[in-house]
């Protein structure tokens, strides 16, 4: 069990008067060792890091596995941190009011008796005082905060581990932002892909309420990371190098669970306020446009320096008792103000172009927290290095830190702000600081923000596989295959699946699989699809073990008419089966997987086209899975070399008819459907005429 410690370090930085807060974090890695076993050439890994593989280890009363005991212990411990930091910040905080408390009283007990100077050399003790429980309250606040963002994304992470198949975070599909220019470039390269279509985002319940696939996954706190994991989930992959390349960014990301949580938590800031980092985006992609220098900035700037050198000079003089300066001061401000309203177009050009942030100064400093964890905490190497790399430019380069000081002066209001603009340009000033340092940086500010979107769609994929139960990382191979073993749904949880195999191979292209109503087909080919196209997205699945070739995947499960085109459900269906029929010729293998072909029609043209389905599918050289009630598939396939008939069956007993869900090799061999009627009491007439219309 990784040994994780979370220990929050506090350093101030004198010089600049900023607390900075961060994270230490260690932790024990693990290791996954692969083999193959099984007949058909099934793949099973044997992972030494896969919790629900080792042995239980008993918390609070009962039998969990490591993951949930790892999860229990950390909340165990945050909880109690948490409570600690509070009476700490609790304890500052009096002291930090004491304190001031005891400076005022010195300040006016002192000048009446003594006067304004003793008072104030009397109250500095109480000044460095007050000085220091402000910033130990400040550090401790800050780690309380920190310490609540942990134990959230804990709390989560427990959640789905206790109760799997349970959605934490927005199931819906999330949608692209009316600006296109609020759309960000992916980070990372996924090689080539293939489009989803909605016949398989319906077929696969991507989005299926109370909890779809997607829904299963997303672990992500921003609109950014959501509408990344929905274009990973949308795009599968047809490169085995780039699967490889994201399964090792995955592996990692669930291996170092201390480091993940950390990252995560440090997004958490960001919920509800997603509507910030989209106006972020689209503010860095085309609201930044710094104005030429002309000879009239280049004077005004020159004007600054002397306007604000004569103020200082006429306050000198005021002080000595010279006020006839103060007409020098009102004159000043008069030139100033006509120089202003002189050069309004280019003032107005800059607030446009720098204002709009000051709003968004909380984005931005969300973004260097991020950058700065991550540079701490991810690898160099491999897709988790490009993004580090991403992020140690925000850190190192983009002077973050720095915008939102010059972003918070620009946010001063009133007369003091006035003042400063008449007597040496404030805001001219400070925009045009503000907008060239964007200017400079506002790519590595985006490609920040992409980074930290495909990091969060990363760790969705990681929770997913070091928070369920018997799950592994697929084998890709060069060989046309798709091998499952004990491959489960992963909506259904655990305790109640049933566990399956599938192995396609070029020696065997189609199963056929038969069996009553309500046994199970359906269910079997939305697995066999959802754990291929989990395995092609770079994720852990839940099966003993899985190998592929990357395939592209088209389905036909479920089928409705569509009014609204005026298509008929027969022709709906049709229509869908061409999709197979028309790409059976493409460069890219087919996996297709197939329920009940034609059953829009009457039976005996349902039979012959099935049958003549069947056939072309099989001379095609691509993968089917095919599900069936037709005995005359079944019959097909038998009479196939490269296909093979499978079967699910049914068990009739006095309180009805049961299913196990195991598929069985062969094809269906049992006839209970005039049983069944028997059992539901038919009249006796009934039942003896389908009997003989049966036959032997």
């Amino acid at each position: 069990m990784a040994v994780m410690r979370v220990i929050v370090a506090d350093t101030i930085n004198q010089a600049k008067r900023k607390l900075s807060r961060g994270i230490v974090l260690s932790s024990d890695g693990g290791g996954a060792f692969l083999h193959w076993s099984a007949p058909h050439a099934i793949y099973t890994p044997t992972m030494d890091n896969d919790a629900e593989t080792r042995s239980p280890t008993a918390v609070g009363g009962r039998q969990e596995a490591p993951c949930r005991a790892r999860l229990t212990a950390r909340r165990q411990d945050l909880a109690r941190d948490l409570g600690a930091y509070a009476r700490l910040e609790a304890r500052w905080s009096w002291l930090r009011l004491g304190a001031f408390g005891a400076c005022v009283a010195v300040i006016v007990v002192v000048a009446r008796m003594y006067g304004f100077l003793p008072a104030v050399t009397g109250a500095i003790p109480a000044l460095i005082v007050f000085r220091f429980a402000v910033v130990r309250h400040l550090h401790w606040k800050g780690t309380r905060t920190s310490t609540e963002r942990v134990l959230v994304v804990v709390d989560e992470s427990l959640r789905c581990a206790v109760e799997e198949g349970e959605p934490v975070r927005n199931w819906r599909r999330p949608e692209d932002p009316d600006r296109p220019a609020a759309i960000l470039p992916a980070a990372l390269e996924s090689g080539p892909t293939w489009p989803l279509s909605e016949q398989e985002s319906d077929d696969l319940d991507f989005y299926a309420p109370p909890v779809g696939i997607f829904g299963l996954l997303n672990r992500t706190s921003t609109d950014l990371g959501a509408r990344r994991l929905r274009d990973i989930l949308n795009a599968p992959c047809l490169s085995a190098q780039y699967i490889r390349q994201r399964q090792e960014a995955v592996r990692w990301l669930a291996r170092h669970d201390t480091q993940r949580i950390a990252m995560m938590a440090s997004i958490v800031a960001f919920r509800g306020q997603s509507h910030r980092l989209d106006a972020l985006v689209e503010y860095l992609h085309d609201g930044v446009a710094l104005h030429p220098h002309t000879a009239a900035s280049w004077w005004i700037r020159i004007w600054s320096v002397v306007s604000g050198l004569f103020f200082a000079l006429a306050v000198v003089q005021m002080l000595r008792g010279q006020y006839e300066w103060f007409r020098w001061i009102v004159l000043l401000i008069a030139v100033n103000l006509l120089i202003a309203r002189l050069n309004r177009g280019m003032l107005i050009r800059l607030k446009a172009a720098a204002l709009p942030l000051v709003r968004l100064t909380a984005a931005l400093r969300g973004l260097w927290a991020m950058a700065q964890q991550a540079t701490e905490s991810l690898p160099a190497e491999a897709d988790l290095g490009v993004l580090r790399h991403r992020f140690a430019k925000v850190v190192t380069e983009a002077e973050v830190p720095w915008l939102c000081e010059r972003l918070g002066w620009l946010a001063l209001g009133g007369l003091a702000r006035s003042l400063m603009n008449a007597l040496v340009f404030y805001d001219l000033h400070v925009c045009e600081a503000i907008v060239r340092r964007l200017v400079s940086d506002r790519q590595m500010l985006l490609d920040g923000l992409a980074a930290m979107a495909e990091f969060e769609a990363l760790a969705s994929l990681a929770c997913f596989a070091a928070e369920r139960r018997g799950t592994c990382y697929p084998e890709l191979t060069s060989e046309t295959l798709v091998s499952i073993s004990d491959g489960r749904h992963p909506l259904i949880v655990p305790q109640s699946a049933t566990s399956n195999s599938v192995c396609l191979t070029d020696a065997r292209r189609m199963w056929v699989i038969t069996g009553p109503n309500a046994a199970g087909k359906s269910t079997y080919l939305r697995m066999i699809g959802v754990n291929v196209l989990l395995a092609q997205i770079g994720s852990a699945v839940p099966a003993r073990g899985m190998a592929l070739s990357p395939v592209r995947l088209l389905t036909d499960v479920r089928i409705r008419d569509d009014l609204a085109r005026n298509e008929s459900y027969f022709l709906s269906e049709v229509r869908r089966l061409r999709r197979m029929v028309a790409d059976a010729g493409a460069d890219t293998r087919l996996l297709g997987l197939i329920d009940e072909p034609f059953r829009g029609t009457n039976s005996s043209e349902r039979t012959a086209a099935g049958i003549a389905l069947a056939e072309y599918l099989l001379e095609s050289g691509n993968l089917f899975v095919l599900a069936t009630h037709e005995e005359t598939l079944a019959q097909t396939a038998a009479a196939s070399d490269v296909a093979e008939n499978h079967h699910f069956q049914e068990h009739l007993t006095e309180q009805g008819i049961e299913f196990d869900y195991l598929l069985c090799p062969g094809p269906a061999n049992t006839r209970t459907a005039i049983r069944i009627l028997e059992q539901e009491q038919y009249p006796p007439s009934l039942l003896d005429r389908a009997r003989r219309l049966m036959g032997p």
